[in-house]
């Protein structure tokens, strides 16, 4: 039988040459479940949200919220841009309104997990796509988010991953070394422009993983070693 390592490609099990000083992590689908059609579930078909999301540029236009561009000029260029689809500006719409309901809940395992970094001392950080504007509300479905050193928030800095400039803002900001960081998303394109950089990296993929992975990486106490 092939060993646990072969079955799960790129777990980390050496020590590495340079340790681990600071931990930064993502939000959506990392902390919390983001699922944008939840938002709109009951008013709006999934064809329709469907449609919208393929053909009607949702993540054009969520991509500019999360650059901190205001909703009402967002709304108006959906307008503009649709003409003959009133419905699409509708969607959207009603995707803002609702915003809250998109965040269907906690990832699993997480909390725990951000606990057991805290307990041990463990620096973390947030870097997050996200509009300021409801950003605010979402942050305290993660009480831990209180006791992270310091969130980077793209609709705040204007600024939003994959691009560098958000990255090294990061890095400028709270004097953290590239080499000594390790940085966690979903998101392969993300974590590629973090790679890049210097960065750590770690492809979120649930929790299991991520601890296993702070274990080896000496982060985390072995299981029954504390």
């Amino acid at each position: 039988m092939p060993g646990v390592n072969v079955l799960i490609p790129g777990l980390r099990t050496s020590t590495p040459a340079v340790s681990v000083s600071a931990v930064v992590l993502d939000y959506g689908n990392v902390l919390y479940a983001w699922e944008p059609i939840a938002s709109v579930a009951g008013y709006v078909s999934a064809d329709a949200w469907e449609g919208f999301v393929v053909d009607g540029g949702f993540l054009t236009w969520n991509e500019r919220l999360d650059l901190g561009e205001p909703f009402e000029q967002v709304l108006a260029d959906c307008i503009r841009a649709h003409p003959d689809r009133p419905d699409w500006a509708e969607i959207l719409s009603l995707y803002r309104q609702r915003f809250a309901a998109s965040l269907t809940g906690p990832v699993p395992g997480m909390a725990d997990l951000l606990d057991d970094l805290l307990e041990e001392g463990v620096a973390l950080y947030g870097l997050t796509n996200f509009d300021a504007a409801t950003f605010e509300a979402a942050r305290l479905l993660v009480p831990q988010l209180e006791r992270f050193v310091g969130i980077v928030v793209s609709g705040r800095e204007h600024l939003a991953k994959p691009d560098a400039a958000v990255f090294e803002l990061l890095l400028e900001r709270y004097r953290l070394q590239a080499s000594s960081t390790l940085f966690i998303d979903d998101s392969a394109v993300n974590i590629e422009a973090a790679g890049r950089l210097g960065l750590r990296t770690h492809r979120f993929t649930g929790s299991g993983r991520l601890r296993a992975e702070l274990i080896a990486l000496g982060l985390l106490p072995t299981p029954g070693r504390r």
